[in-house]
C-alpha cells in the first residue's frame, strides 16, 4: 500500500505494523478497504474501526494512538489488556501464538541475561507438579528492553479484595481458604519449591471458590542467585518488600533472601489472621515499626477480636505465627491437617476423601478410605475371609452376603444318588453324642422278647477276650431282627465257621461218591 494513500492516518498504520500486532497481509486488505470508503479518516477513527472489527482490542488500540508500540508483543505473547500495576511491575493479560492460551504476564526493567537463565530453573521446577491452588511459573524472557514473567490466567478477585469489599470472612470460610493454600504449599515444598510472598493480594478466589498462589516464583528471583545480581532490579525489590511487609516472616526481614518453608507458614498465618479479623496483626505504624512488631512483639489475639473464632482455630493461628521457624509445624501439610475440622468441607472431591459429618480430623478422614473385601469369582462374599476392619468408623461396613457353601444344591438326577444326601460318618462328625442310626428307619415295633442268657462261664473255663461283639450280647433282640434273612443269633454266630466246613466236606464226599458210582457203572 502506498503511504501516501493513507492521508492522515498513516502514521498510524507505520507503528501499527511496527508493533506486530497484525499480519502485513491482513493490516494492507483491511485499511485500504476503510480508506477507499473514508479518504479523509482520521487515526482515532480508523482505530475505532479495527475495535469494532476485533482486529485490535481497546488496550491495544489505545497504546497505538499514544505511539507506544514497543512491548505489546512479547516473545510468543501478545497483550490485550492490562490487569493492573504491582510492586515489581505492570500486570498484563496476553494471549499465547503457540497454543492461543491465556496468559497473565508481569513486566519487569531489563537487567542482564545470565539472570534470566538463571530464572528458568525456577520454570523447570514446576514442571514436576500440578496442584489446584497452585498457579505455576511457566515462563521467563526477554523481549525489547523488557523481562517478563508468565503465569497461566487464573480469573476472580483477590482475597484482599474480597475482604476489603465483603468484610471479615467466618471461621469455616476462612479456615477454608487456609487449608487450601497450606495443600498448594505443601505439594510445592514438596518439590523444592517456596513462595516468599504469601499475602491476601497474592490469593486469589476463583469463580468456583477455589482458592490459587499467584506469584509462584517471585520469592526465588528475589533471592540472590550464584553471581550475587538478582533479576529483579533493587527497586523493584524493595517495592515488593514493603508491599509484603503485612506479612513478612521474622527472619525474612532480617535477611529478605532467607525466604524459607517455614518462611510460609508465618506468612500464611498472618494471612489468616487478616480473613478472621478483618485486619493485619500489626495494621499501624510506620514500616520500621512494623518490621519491629514481627520480630519483638505478639499480635492481638483474634479470640479476643471475635469471640466466635474457635479456640482451636486460634491456636493454629498463634502457632504459624511464632517468631522462632522451630516452634511452628513441621511441614504445610502439617498445617492443613490442623486446619481440615474447621473447613467448610467444600474442597473437590479429587483433593480430599469423603468423611463423616462429624468432623473427624484429615488423618482419620485419609484412613477410612480403605477398599472392601475383594468379591469370590462365583458371586458373594469370599468364604472363610472376613472383610477387612477400616483404621476408622465413617463408612459402614459392607453388605455380607450368605457363603455359597450354605446354600442348598439342586436336585440330582433319578438315576444318580443324591451328593447332598450326608453320609453316617459325616453325622457322626456333625452331631455329637447321639447314636448311630441304623442303615434303613423302619417303624419302631414293640419291645421284643428278652433273649434267653448265655449259660455261665465254668470255674475252668478259659477266660475269653472282651470285644465288641461281647459287648452286645446282653442287647435285646427285635422282632425285625427275627424277620431278617441270614440272621442268627450273636451265641450261635462263632460256631458257624464249624458247620460250614463239615458241610463241604460231607458235599466233597457225596460228589465224589455220585461220581465213581457213574464211572464204574459205564464201565
Amino acid at each position: 500500500m502506498v503511504t501516501s494513500e493513507l492521508g492522515a492516518c498513516e502514521w498510524f498504520v507505520l507503528d501499527l505494523q511496527r508493533s506486530g500486532l497484525i499480519d502485513r497481509g491482513q493490516l494492507d486488505q483491511v485499511v485500504g478497504e476503510y480508506i477507499r470508503r473514508n479518504p479523509r479518516a482520521e487515526p482515532a477513527a480508523l482505530a475505532e474501526h479495527l475495535v469494532a472489527q476485533n482486529i485490535l482490542t481497546p488496550f491495544q488500540a489505545e497504546r497505538i494512538l499514544q505511539g507506544k508500540t514497543q512491548g505489546l508483543v512479547l516473545g510468543p505473547y501478545v497483550l490485550t489488556e492490562s490487569l493492573g500495576s504491582g510492586s515489581m511491575g505492570q500486570v498484563y493479560k496476553a494471549q499465547s501464538k503457540t497454543d492461543n492460551l491465556w496468559y497473565a504476564i508481569k513486566v519487569l526493567p531489563r537487567r542482564s541475561m545470565w539472570n534470566v537463565r538463571l530464572a528458568r530453573r525456577q520454570v523447570r521446577a514446576f514442571t514436576q507438579f500440578t496442584h489446584p491452588a497452585v498457579v505455576p511459573f511457566v515462563d521467563v524472557g526477554t523481549a525489547g528492553g523488557f523481562h517478563y514473567l508468565a503465569w497461566p490466567l487464573a480469573e476472580g478477585d483477590s482475597l484482599e479484595v474480597r475482604v476489603q469489599r465483603e468484610g471479615k470472612l467466618s471461621p469455616a470460610q476462612s479456615a477454608q481458604v487456609a487449608f487450601e493454600v497450606a495443600q498448594g504449599l505443601t505439594a510445592a515444598h514438596q518439590n523444592g519449591v517456596f513462595h516468599g510472598l504469601i499475602k491476601p493480594s497474592n490469593i486469589l478466589i476463583g469463580r468456583d471458590g477455589q482458592a490459587h498462589i499467584l506469584d509462584f516464583g517471585i520469592g526465588s528471583l528475589l533471592v540472590e542467585n550464584e553471581s550475587q545480581e538478582s533479576l529483579v532490579d533493587t527497586m523493584s525489590t524493595s517495592n515488593t518488600l514493603m508491599s509484603g511487609l503485612d506479612c513478612a516472616s521474622p527472619e525474612s526481614i532480617m535477611e529478605p533472601t532467607n525466604r524459607t518453608p517455614a518462611g510460609d507458614q508465618y506468612s500464611l498465618g498472618c494471612t489468616l489472621y487478616y480473613c478472621l479479623t478483618g485486619r493485619y496483626p500489626f495494621p499501624d505504624g510506620t514500616a520500621v515499626e512494623k518490621m519491629t512488631a514481627h520480630q519483638l512483639k505478639e499480635p492481638e489475639p483474634v479470640r479476643k477480636i471475635v469471640h466466635a473464632i474457635p479456640e482451636g482455630l486460634a491456636a493454629i493461628v498463634e502457632k504459624l505465627m511464632q517468631k522462632a521457624p522451630d516452634n511452628r509445624f513441621t511441614s504445610a501439610d502439617e498445617v492443613a491437617d490442623a486446619l481440615f475440622p474447621y473447613s467448610t468441607g467444600s474442597v473437590p472431591r479429587n483433593m480430599i476423601p469423603h468423611v463423616a459429618p462429624a468432623a473427624p480430623t484429615r488423618a482419620q478422614a485419609k484412613a477410612a478410605a480403605v477398599h472392601s473385601p475383594a468379591p469370590s469369582r462365583f458371586g458373594g462374599a469370599t468364604p472363610m475371609q472376613p472383610p477387612t476392619r477400616p483404621a476408622a468408623a465413617p463408612t459402614p461396613p459392607p453388605r455380607q452376603t450368605a457363603p455359597a457353601m450354605e446354600a442348598p444344591p439342586p436336585p440330582p438326577p433319578p438315576p444318580r444318588p443324591a451328593p447332598a444326601i450326608p453320609t453316617r460318618g459325616s453325622i457322626q462328625a456333625s452331631v455329637p453324642a447321639p447314636p448311630a442310626p441304623p442303615p434303613v428307619a423302619k417303624a419302631p415295633a414293640p419291645p421284643p422278647p428278652q433273649a434267653p442268657a448265655r449259660p455261665p462261664l465254668s470255674a475252668k473255663a478259659k477266660p475269653v477276650k472282651v470285644t465288641a461283639r461281647a459287648t452286645r450280647a446282653a442287647a435285646p433282640v427285635s422282632s425285625s431282627d427275627l424277620k431278617t434273612p441270614g440272621w442268627v443269633p450273636e451265641e450261635k454266630a462263632s460256631n458257624l465257621p464249624v458247620v460250614l466246613i463239615i458241610c463241604v466236606f460231607l458235599a466233597v464226599v457225596a460228589l465224589t461218591f455220585l461220581l465213581g458210582k457213574s464211572f464204574f457203572a459205564a464201565g
